[in-house]
């Protein structure tokens, strides 16, 4: 099978979301709260408003996708932070309204989103540029 990397276009990006939420299988605790839903048409749909967002608002955050080069199939895919011209910014997790099911639930998934950017943050003050990080 011929694989192909390449950019998303803004159509891929449902398929290409739900891919990374298929990965986990709904099982992962992290992805849960900070993505509630996000095996429902309507979390993916809030999930893929949050990426495209995130991507078009940070030159630093890069979408890759995987194709089967047969078929054009997306099977698989990567979002990059990459960090050349400065570090970035302390950021406090938010979507769109009825993301979450209530304030307690947003809250909850904001404390796993600082607690699991401490150690990120930690190591990106005491090391230079470039930074790179992936999620997948």
């Amino acid at each position: 099978m011929t694989i192909l990397v390449e950019d998303p276009r803004d159509e891929d990006y449902p398929a290409l979301v739900s891919l990374v939420f298929e990965a986990y299988g709904g099982k992962n605790e992290y992805i849960n709260a900070v993505f509630p839903k996000n095996t429902t048409e309507t979390g993916l749909e809030n999930a893929v408003l949050r990426c495209v967002f995130t991507t078009k608002m940070s030159k630093a955050v890069k979408w890759h996708k995987v194709t089967d080069g047969t078929t054009g199939e997306i099977i698989g895919g990567a979002m990059w932070s990459i960090y050349t011209d400065a570090k970035p910014p302390n950021s406090e997790l938010d979507g769109p309204p009825g993301t979450w099911e209530n304030e307690d639930e947003k809250e909850y998934a904001q404390a796993l989103f600082r607690g699991c950017k401490e150690y990120e943050r930690k190591y990106w003050d005491e090391n230079d540029l470039p930074l790179v990080s992936m999620s997948s």
